[in-house]
């Protein structure tokens, strides 16, 4: 072969190879993708995205405003009122209001905030008349049971159920209070002396007196100091970290002290006796806390929903069910102890509570009133009902 042939030859080889080594995916030459196009239906779906959250974002800044008009109407509420205490209210587990208004201590010129604690008297029966249910869903005792049953001897024992006891309508004699060290059982004994005034069941008398055998029969029956069981199986367990007990050793655990206002006279309260306020009377509390409580014991978490409803039934002769009063609309309970005013309401309609805790009281004041009138400003405020799923209860 020429010279000229074999030259020609190799070139044609050269070139070839070369092509095949651009077409070797181990080579890391990159090729230039062009831009893909996004499609219609793509661009329909980004748009509509960003109009629902350009909604969601409308929802709820109109939310935030509706809500700061709600708590300014309930302060100029409380301020027209001339209120001095702390307010919680809570809708669909959604805190819409926590404020405190006036003085804890005017002298000290203390302001009352939300974490200001209150004696909250007669509420204090709502947590005895739990622990009641508690050891009825644990089958230790039943509320259909006769008293005699566990406290042997008791005047017209054997008539006398439990459920007469927590709904007032025992027969026992209103127990005359003195002061003094003494224990559950001595109290019990001092109303164990008197006759009963009528037989169970033919009318309602509201005592404290009912209460606190209630409390010795839980102290009896559970084998625990009354305090250590509602400590144990509700406040601990709810959370209520600002709930406590007026005791001998403690008689001031609460923050603010009350006023109580008739005619001329001002007469303050700083310190409570607790001997006559066992079971019936001895614990402090702030709004939040009883509003963790209502939600609590509504939603099934503290007893069983047979014993709920038999709590929210009121007696044939009363409004007042076990523990709490119930007026169709709302299930609530009072408690007044020196200038301390208290209440607590839970609008089952609509899953709404308001606390008003008040450290000062006057003539002729009505608690459920104010209670009432802040429930209206709640109802009558639009957008709220979507916190059903944005909101909840907390420690915070």
């Amino acid at each position: 072969m020429k010279l000229k042939n074999i030259g020609l030859l190799l070139l044609i080889v050269i070139v070839a190879v070369n092509l095949s080594a651009c077409e070797n995916p181990l080579y890391s030459s990159k090729r230039v993708e062009k831009p893909v196009q996004a499609t219609k239906s793509e661009n329909k779906i980004k748009i509509s995205t960003d109009q629902v959250e350009m909604e969601k974002e409308i929802k709820m800044e109109m939310e935030r405003r509706n809500e700061e008009d709600l708590k300014k109407k309930i302060r100029e509420y409380l301020l027209a009122k001339n209120l001095s205490g702390s307010v919680s209210v809570v809708k669909n587990k959604h805190v819409l209001f926590q404020e405190g208004v006036g003085y804890a201590n005017e002298e000290k010129k203390l302001l009352n905030q939300p974490s200001t604690t209150y004696p909250i008297g007669s509420i204090t029966k709502m947590f005895v008349a739990t622990s009641i249910m508690m050891l009825q869903d644990q089958h230790k005792l039943d509320i259909q049971d006769p008293i005699s049953k566990y406290i042997p001897n008791f005047p017209n024992g054997n008539q006398i159920k439990i459920y007469n006891f927590l709904t007032h309508t025992s027969g026992i004699p209103a127990y005359h209070w003195h002061n003094g060290d003494t224990t559950p059982l001595k109290l019990v004994q001092t109303i164990q002396k008197s006759p009963v005034k009528f037989q169970p069941g033919a009318k309602w008398d509201y005592l404290d007196a009912n209460y606190i055998v209630l409390g010795y029969l839980v102290e009896k029956v559970s084998g625990t100091p009354l305090h250590e069981f509602i400590q144990k199986n509700i406040i601990d367990k709810v959370h209520l970290n600002d709930t406590g007990f007026i005791t001998h050793d403690h008689p001031v655990p609460y923050t603010s002290e009350s006023h109580l206002k008739k005619e001329n006279n001002v007469e303050t309260f700083q310190s409570i006796s607790p001997y006559p306020l066992f079971s019936c009377g001895d614990i402090y509390s702030t709004p939040y806390n009883l509003s963790l409580f209502d939600q609590a014991l509504m939603d099934g978490e503290l007893v069983s929903k047979e014993s709920l409803a038999q709590m929210m039934t009121p007696s044939p002769v009363s409004k007042y069910g076990l523990g709490m009063y119930n007026n169709g609309t709302s299930v609530y309970s009072i408690g007044v102890l020196g200038g301390w005013y208290s209440m607590h309401s839970y609008y089952y309609n609509d899953n709404t509570s308001v606390v008003l805790l008040l450290n000062e009281k006057r003539q002729g004041m009505v608690i459920d009133y104010y209670v009432n009138d802040i429930y209206q400003i709640v109802k009558e405020s639009p957008n709220l009902d979507s916190h059903q799923v944005r909101g909840h209860l907390t420690l915070d």
